[in-house]
């Protein structure tokens, strides 16, 4: 095999490695850049070597710059767009967490709230002991609250607080779904995830989204 056909394989397989970096760093992009990269300089080499020597070498470069420029114009295209899906992504996430965790907790509060003035004599009892009456077989030591169909990869991890006999408070942190604040300090230790409560007393049920 010649010099020439050596340098065309060797970048061909020089490319390849570059771009096998994608499934080292499961990241798409840190292979793509890294085989652009690559090729860009292989290209350079080629034309040093090569190009450079033939008749028809203002051809041949002008179609490797319009092809470098149309693959670095589509790739930030392409990446731009990825963004804007992951975005899209991520609040049709937050969305679904924020609507489920928040009819969970209103839910449980409401019935606790509708047992107390229906099902019992509110002078002899309180909140409390209507909650627990209801629920304790989904309040578990340490705080963490059950949630109604609760599964070991469950995005969201449910708290109690009973806060005063007559006030009960249901929280609500996610695990993989972020909030407003990549800062926030959650209630399970981690930061930046959604997070949100809802408080209930005599009155009624009020929620409040934290993060």
């Amino acid at each position: 095999m010649n010099n020439q056909g050596k340098l065309l394989i060797g970048g061909i397989v020089a490319v390849l490695i570059a771009f096998s970096l994608s499934f080292i760093f499961e990241n798409l992009w840190i292979g793509y850049w890294t085989a652009f990269a690559v090729a860009t300089v292989w290209l350079f080499i080629l034309d040093r070597s090569i190009i450079s020597k033939s008749s028809s070498r203002v051809l041949i470069r002008t179609f490797i710059v319009l092809f470098l420029i149309t693959q670095l114009l589509a790739a930030i295209q392409f990446y731009n767009q990825s963004v804007r899906q992951v975005e899209i992504l991520r609040t049709i996430r937050t969305t679904i967490v924020s609507n489920i965790s928040q009819t969970e907790m209103e839910k449980a509060l409401q019935h606790t709230l509708r047992h107390y003035y229906m099902d019992s004599d509110p002078s002899e009892t309180t909140l409390e002991n209507s909650f627990r009456e209801l629920f304790g077989d989904r309040m578990e030591e340490g705080g963490r609250f059950l949630h109604e169909h609760d599964s070991p990869d469950e995005d969201m991890n449910f708290t109690y607080k009973i806060a005063t006999p007559d006030s009960i408070v249901l929280a609500v942190t996610a695990t993989y779904t972020p909030g407003i604040d990549p800062n926030f300090e959650n209630n399970t230790g981690k930061r930046g995830m959604y997070q949100a409560h809802t408080i209930l007393t005599k009155n009624g049920v009020r929620y409040e989204r934290e993060n």
